[in-house]
């Protein structure tokens, strides 16, 4: 089969390659791959991953095959998937089912192959049936959706009249305003030169206020709507230093402050004016967990996410050189990658 491979931590040194069809173990499932969404991690996150190795994790597909401990789950379901290919199962995280944060978790895409191919497989557990309101295209995005929910429902505890910032209207970001949203809270998202088209979108999937950072007025905005105390809730989904400390800076006392984006260098941060004197809650946020998908397919089901406005690109997988530089480029939102029929 056709496959994206990354084949050492070097840069840019990925190659699309005959590779043989996995084969699934007796608790696996084997999926034939319909579309499979470009992340940041494909890109950027080329030192994290067990070179070599099939990239990709955000997918849909159909069953194709199945292991034989392997139940409840039909040849020719229509399926997305967890990116948990393997755990431990001993350690404290997989025993309360917080195995995002397993030492020994392999991911798809990362430590096991995953679904830059024509087909991929995966351990049953991960794997989750699409409901019947959503296509593959928009079922590609159920894992960074169930991301997104893990970081706003179950770390931050968003809850209804809350006002909350979102720094990076990237993919994550307006998917977390969406999450946000869908609790009853108001949102706030902020963009930079640029992000144009992105802060349109945010505002028509339901963000109250878009900023443009250039521009500037957040901090006069905040003030406004907060009667001065400042943000309940910041997520900063862009992994850049200088919305870490705006951040900081724009969160009220008791505020809690959600590091969602990937920072790629280390950051100074005052410690003694942020926890001791303000009493600020700060947060992190790793993948997904099975409590996540569940709510995140209870979004979908309920029809309280548009996934497929964040689609702007779809491309066979053979132009994934294409992709990833559209990808990287902020006049697209979402690209995804389809292999040959």
């Amino acid at each position: 089969m056709i496959a994206l491979v990354k084949l050492s931590h070097k840069k840019d040194d990925f190659e699309l390659m005959e590779v043989p069809e996995p084969i699934p173990e007796a608790d696996q499932i084997k999926v034939k791959v319909k579309k499979t969404g470009i992340c940041g991690t494909d890109i950027y996150g080329y030192q994290a991953v067990k070179a070599p190795v099939i990239l990709g994790h955000e997918t849909s597909g159909v069953v194709v095959a199945k292991g034989k401990n392997v139940k409840g789950i039909q040849i020719g379901e229509r399926v997305t998937t967890e990116t948990t290919v393997s755990i431990c199962g001993k350690c404290r995280f997989c025993q309360t089912k917080d195995y995002n944060l397993c030492s020994n978790r392999k991911g798809l895409g990362s430590a096991a192959n995953g679904a830059f191919a024509e087909y991929f497989s995966i351990r049953k557990e991960s794997i989750h049936k699409l409901p019947s309101n959503v296509d593959f295209a928009a079922g590609s995005l159920c894992e960074p959706l169930a991301c997104a929910v893990h970081a706003v429902a179950e770390q931050a505890k968003v809850s209804s009249g809350e006002i909350v910032l979102i720094f990076g209207p990237g993919p994550f970001g307006l998917l977390v305003a969406q999450v946000v949203n869908s609790l009853g809270a108001k949102v706030i998202i902020c963009g930079k030169e640029g992000d144009e088209k992105r802060l349109r979108l945010a505002k028509l999937l339901g963000a109250e206020v878009v900023v443009n950072l250039k521009k500037g007025g957040i901090e006069e905005r905040i003030r406004e709507l907060t009667s001065g105390d400042g943000a309940d809730v910041i997520f900063e989904c862009s992994g850049t230093p200088s919305a870490l400390h705006l951040g900081l800076k724009l969160i009220r006392k008791k505020g809690r402050y959600v590091q969602a984006g990937i920072l790629r260098e280390p950051v100074k941060v005052n410690f003694e004016q942020i926890l001791f004197a303000r009493e600020v809650v700060l947060l992190g946020s790793h993948t997904q967990k099975p409590s996540s998908w569940k709510k995140a397919l209870n979004l979908l089901s309920e029809g309280k996410v548009n996934l497929k406005a964040l689609i702007t690109d779809e491309l066979p997988l053979s132009h994934w050189r294409e992709g990833f530089r559209k990808a990287k480029e902020r006049d697209s939102v979402k690209v995804l990658l389809y292999p040959p029929n």
